[in-house]
């Protein structure tokens, strides 16, 4: 799986990621990000590299229900589509086509997927 660098992904989330191990190189870890956008949905990310797996979990902020939940295995490519102050969104390459999650100013999903 090819992903953005640390510091890209840290730019994104606005947060540090939580690891699963500290004394283990990044690309070998799993790397949870938790934040918030303005629009009150809470974002858990976890990003696996060495087993191109990432899942986004939507919260609502209030009522902790889950919105969404997105598990990819074997992804190809994470790339950051849009990192400023007011949007931010990255796309996922899959075997089967792209996905854009937006995380602000709210969550939303694009599918284009072929077959």
């Amino acid at each position: 799986m090819t992903i953005p660098n640390e510091f890209s992904l840290l730019s994104l989330f606005e947060c540090e990621p939580n690891l699963l191990d500290d004394n283990i190189p990044y690309f070998y870890n799993e790397a949870t990000y938790e934040f918030t956008n303005s629009a009150k949905e809470r974002f858990i990310v976890i990003i696996s590299p060495s087993y191109s797996d990432i899942k986004i979990q939507v919260l609502d902020y209030d009522t902790n229900e889950t919105i969404s939940l997105l598990d990819f295995k074997n992804v190809d490519k994470v790339e950051i589509i849009s990192d400023k102050k007011e949007q931010s969104k990255i796309g996922i390459k899959i075997e089967y086509g792209f996905i854009e999650v937006s995380f602000k100013p709210r969550f939303k999903v694009l599918l284009n997927l072929k077959g």
